[in-house]
Order: C-alpha cells, then sequence, then structure tokens
C-alpha cells in the first residue's frame, strides 16, 4: 500500500493531514496504539523542521509525505517507509541526530526522539531540488518494545 500526501504549512491543513495520517497509522499498526502515535509524532516533528529549518516559516510551500506499507503481518515482514520531501535549500551534510542527549537540552530533542522510535531516520539532499527525510520501521518486530530513552 502507497499513501501520498501533499501539505502546505497551515495549520489548518497541518490539523486535517495529521488527523487522517493518525488514522491510517492506526489500522496499519493493528493493536499497537503507542507504536501509531509514536510514528505520528516522528512524522509531526520532522514535518515542523522542515517549516523551521528550510522553509522558514512560509506556509505555502509544498510538503509531499509518501507511506509506504510493505509485506504483512502474517508473513511477519511488514514495514513501513516514510519519505518527506521538501523544496527547500539543499542541506549541506546529512543530518546526524545525536547519540544522546543532555537533561534540559534545548535543540535536536527531536530528531534524537525519531532516531529512538524509527529503526532507519536519515535527511538528506536529493541531488535535485530538495530535501528527503526517510524514516522506516518494522512493523513486525512490535512485540512488547520499549522506548528506552537515554539522557
Amino acid at each position: 500500500m502507497i499513501f501520498n500526501f501533499t501539505v502546505s504549512g497551515t495549520e489548518e491543513q497541518i490539523v486535517q493531514f495529521e488527523r487522517e495520517l493518525l488514522e491510517i497509522l492506526t489500522r496499519i499498526t493493528g493493536d499497537q496504539d503507542m507504536v501509531a502515535h509514536e510514528i505520528h509524532f516522528c512524522i509531526h516533528e520532522a514535518i515542523l523542521n522542515i517549516l523551521q529549518h528550510s522553509y522558514r516559516w512560509k506556509k505555502d510551500l509544498p510538503i509531499d509525505v509518501k507511506l509506504i506499507v510493505s509485506g504483512s503481518d502474517e508473513a511477519k515482514d511488514k514495514v513501513l517507509e516514510i519519505q518527506i520531501k521538501d523544496s527547500g535549500p539543499a542541506i549541506q551534510k546529512p543530518l546526524e541526530p545525536p547519540e544522546k542527549i543532555d537533561r534540559f537540552q534545548m535543540r535536536k530533542r527531536g530528531i534524537y526522539m525519531i532516531s529512538k522510535i524509527m529503526d532507519e531516520f536519515n535527511v538528506h539532499y536529493d541531488g535535485k531540488s530538495g530535501n528527503i527525510t526517510y524514516m522506516k520501521k518494522n512493523l513486525s518486530r512490535l512485540d512488547d518494545q520499549i522506548l528506552n530513552v537515554s539522557v
């Protein structure tokens, strides 16, 4: 299954998108309600980073979001891939989340959390016209996973 969205940075569009997104994630993750909310948080944080850092709060620029679900619960190989494309200035080097954060650290908390929730996470220039935020979550390995966040 593939889900494609284009959203602008207006509050109304983001709220509408996030409602639909949470509904889709809840269906995709089955009875793993917390996992749906964690993935939702990651996408929300990535969009906020794009609005703040790439678009400098220009709310009329498009953000393309693609969810790709492959595999199945039965085969225990279900995977969710997320690609978020912006058309902002090229980032100079791939974005690396910190390995740990300090207790009251103000910056990079979001990308740190994304890196802990998702199995794969990176942000890079696409070589043409913008940046790609990529996330991947293996949905078949969710049995009793607990998010372990070290500070």
